[in-house]
């Protein structure tokens, strides 16, 4: 129990130790590697709120975050609390953080001075962002132009976004536009600049504030150390715009009574046909209306009026909005008119009332009087009977003579119906992308790498076989084991072996002579040697000499023979039997393998819906479900084929065209893509050059047309393939290896190859730059830029056809570059321009 009550008070102790610390506030830099980033420290207690920081004359304090952690060390608990800032001040210059008092959950306690080394500069003086109305001042309803534009220092190396958040009330506004990239200088200082515009009104007489656009923007703060390199530091940050005030002025007092609210420019016009008619006849009476003005709030045309003797049928008015405008538009509305009664009538003149914000006045439109005669129903005339080629008035019942009909021919077939598109194709698989070169003369070259192995060998073969001091080596090999022989048998040697080792020894030293003696031997070693051996053959002693195996040993050491020399392989008399073919095999290969160009096999499945929406007639959706399918995969042809046929049913002709000629580069062999292709081209007048022959084929159309571009590159790999084995099997056929009927299995197989290679080759050179995977067609007609942009006036350029066909090598924004087979480049916008296999 004692030294219980000793441990008791030790432990309080321990637990007073641990729970017992003072409680601090301090500053410290962060530990994000930045010179501007700081952190408030709290340690062993809470900041109460959210801390009140010294205010200092343009320094701002912008708060990145806040961590706990807690740390034991020797028994002793530290907590800290730590909120991060990121301190930007008006000058890169170092500054001083006041002491002051904070609030925690301890108390309030005081934070000492701290000394920042470099604030940030404000995010205002590298970065800004404002909102230019085109008037300070507007009429209700009027179309003003908006710009916006981004900049920021060309040194922070800043990163845009071609989008941002802005709310546009109490405006209504078309979308921004595409971003044009430009520079300017800023009190001396170089800026990137991003410009966006786009067009808005106000419908409500008042002073407004706009409301201001963010923007988020990354830009270089500074380095991160990566061993001998650097590389960016890159920070996101947030750009506010201004609130530029617009004051909204109400329309004149003393409106015509027919007037409905249209502000702008506008245009009627009226249309009647036909302008004359017979009773019960239709006649459609069309009015027109277009310009530019505040369309969200007209609510139709003016009312018409006809005479009681008309029945009227009045479908419900179209509006047709311009593409990608919301303040132009057209609104067309048809009256059918049904006379019941002859006579002459006139449809009276329709008038359009409408606030020209321009010349700041009310403004009328008038259509002119329009005449309609209304004849009674012509009656049937019937044939009294009388003579053959006689007619008669009925009126008056004279007869008169009528001349004999004119003979008729052979019946007519009726013409033709016109063109239009046809049904869309179920699904279907993708097809592959075409290689591009590098990958394509790798898969060819390959085999032919693999005969040039063969050969070595075969040639090496021939070497060993073909080499003078074979003999004399394996002589050298046979001595050496026959001495071993011979020491096993000691002393008394059998005859056989001492016969074995003359021989082999005539062999090593080339002795051409049946029976050699010891004189022709080279040197007295081999000579004293020989006739021991023949005494123990043929003399009185048939056994050697105790020291014999010893000195033959030590002779046989000191006769080496040279090691076989793998390079005699490049001898002519080894390499010749097939160093023709394979140089012609070899310029073949370079040949072909400049024909084509890798590719990857995608997969994907069509859209039911868009097929269900094109049979309702709702074309517009057919070709946004279509167009998710070829965004999501680009080789999937009937996706290509389908998406042409919706936009040719909206008369988008150059587009139609463009998708139609992708799809029929993927799969010219099926018959509804080829006719959906020529009558595209035929529909726009004009066709990529290198596809101009498959509207009208010739034999190398017909040709190329059975396969796309990546199934022909597959064609000439295996060509490649089956050149190479017949290769093969006339290199072994050469050196005397195989049956004979190989010769004529490799024959066949090479004129197979050849073929083969010379089809794919001729394809792939028809196609020509379709089968390339970078290829581009040119939707609408456009201008070729010499910079991406188009706010540089002055630039050069020149106008670019529908149908026009490119590679696109380069990508900047919403801009693609283009290179043509001439040389040429330029810059052309992405929506224009279709690409045929990506």
């Amino acid at each position: 129990m004692r030294p219980m009550r000793i441990l008791w008070p030790l432990l309080c102790l321990a637990i007073l130790g641990i729970s017992a610390r003072g409680q601090t506030v301090r500053w410290e830099p962060a530990e994000s590697g930045l010179s501007s980033a700081v952190a408030l420290v709290f340690e062993n207690c809470e900041p109460d709120g959210q801390p009140a920081l010294p205010s200092i004359p343009g320094v701002r304090f912008e708060f990145g975050g806040q961590s706990t952690q807690i740390n034991v060390v020797n028994t002793r608990m530290t907590r800290t609390v730590a909120l991060t800032y990121r301190v930007r001040g008006p000058q890169n210059t170092p500054l001083q953080i006041p002491s002051f008092v904070v609030k925690t959950n301890k108390g309030d306690l005081r934070v000492p001075a701290f000394n920042v080394a470099s604030p940030a500069t404000p995010v205002d003086a590298i970065a800004s962002a404002k909102l230019v109305p085109a008037k300070p001042s507007v009429w209700a309803g009027e179309i003003f132009r908006l710009d916006c534009e981004v900049s920021a220092a060309h040194r922070t190396n800043p990163r845009f976004s071609e989008t941002f958040d802005w709310n546009s009330s109490p405006l209504v506004a078309e979308d921004w536009s595409k971003p044009e990239l430009g520079e300017a200088f800023v009190n001396g200082e170089r800026r990137i600049r991003l410009h966006f515009h786009t067009r808005a009104i106000a419908k409500t007489p008042n002073t407004v504030k706009l409301e201001p656009t963010n923007h988020v923007i990354a830009i270089q703060t500074g380095t991160i150390p990566f061993g001998l390199f650097a590389q960016p530091r890159m920070e996101q940050v947030s750009i506010t715009s201004d609130q530029p005030v617009l004051e909204v002025r109400p329309l004149p007092a003393g409106a015509p009574a027919a007037f409905s609210g249209a502000v702008g420019q506008f245009k009627l016009t009226s249309r009647v046909v036909p302008d004359k008619a017979a009773v019960g006849e239709p006649v459609t009476w069309t009015l027109e209306l277009s310009g530019s003005g505040n369309w969200p709030d007209l609510a139709g045309l003016p009312p018409r009026t006809v005479s009681s003797d008309f029945q009227v049928v009045q479908p419900k008015a179209k509006r047709t909005p311009a593409e990608g405008r919301l303040f132009d538009a057209t609104l067309v509305e048809d009256v059918v008119l049904v006379p019941s009664k002859a006579g002459n009538y006139t449809l009276n003149p329709v008038t359009f009332v409408f606030f020209d914000p321009k010349s700041g006045s009310y403004q009328s439109i008038t259509t002119p009087r329009a005449n309609l005669v209304v004849t009674a129903p012509s009656a049937p005339a019937f044939r009294a009977p009388g003579p053959v080629g006689s007619a008669t008035i009925p009126e008056t019942g004279i007869s008169v003579q009528e001349p004999p009909p004119a003979p008729r021919g052979p019946p007519a077939a009726p013409p033709a119906p016109s063109v239009i598109p046809r049904d869309p194709l179920p699904n279907a698989a993708p097809v592959r992308l075409p290689m591009d070169c590098a990958w394509l003369a790798t898969a060819v070259g390959i085999p032919f790498a693999g005969v040039l192995v063969a050969w070595l060998a075969l040639a090496l073969q021939r070497a060993r076989s073909l080499d003078p001091l074979r003999p004399r080596r394996e002589a050298w090999e046979r001595l050496a084991a026959t001495l071993e022989h011979i020491d096993r048998a000691a002393p008394d040697a059998p005859p056989a072996l001492l016969l074995t080792w003359q021989r082999d020894s005539a062999l090593l030293w080339e002795l051409r002579h049946a029976a050699p003696s010891s004189e022709s031997l080279p040197n007295e070693a081999w000579a004293n040697l020989w006739r021991e051996a023949d005494r123990a053959l043929y003399g009185a002693r048939s056994s050697l000499p105790t020291d014999w195996n010893a000195r033959a040993r030590a002779a046989l050491v000191a006769a080496p023979v040279p090691r076989f020399q793998p390079l005699r392989l490049f001898l002519p008399r080894n390499l010749m039997p097939f160093a023709a073919l394979l140089l012609l095999g070899v310029a073949f290969s370079l040949a072909t393998s400049q024909a084509g160009t890798p590719g990857e096999a995608t997969a994907t499945t069509g859209s039911t819906d868009a097929a269900g929406a094109y049979r309702k007639g709702d074309f517009p959706a057919a070709e946004r479900a279509w167009r998710q399918a070829v965004e999501k995969s680009p080789t999937n042809w009937a996706a290509r084929h389908n998406l042409s046929l919706a936009l040719a049913q909206q008369d988008r002709t150059g587009e139609s065209a463009a998708q139609a000629a992708a799809a029929f580069v993927q799969q010219p062999g099926h018959p509804a893509v080829r006719w959906q292709f020529t009558h595209s081209a035929d529909k726009l007048g004009a066709a990529p050059a290198d596809l101009v022959g498959f509207a009208n084929p010739g034999p190398l159309q017909t040709l190329a047309g059975l396969m796309s571009p990546s199934d022909w590159q597959l064609v000439l790999i295996a060509a490649a393939w089956i050149l190479g084995l017949a290769t093969t099997g006339f290199l072994f056929r050469a050196y005397g290896r195989g049956p004979a009927r190989l010769r004529w299995i490799s024959a066949t197989a090479a004129a197979t190859g050849v073929l083969a290679a010379v089809g794919a080759g001729l394809s792939l050179a028809t196609y020509g730059m379709a089968a390339d995977r970078d290829a581009v067609i040119v939707a609408r007609a456009t201008s070729l830029r010499s910079i991406p942009t188009e706010a540089d006036t002055t630039q050069k350029t020149t106008p670019l056809a529908a149908g026009s066909m490119a590679r696109n090598d380069h990508e900047f924004l919403g801009w693609r570059r283009l290179r043509f087979d001439n040389g040429q480049t330029g810059w052309v916008r992405r929506e224009d321009l279709v690409a045929l296999w990506k």
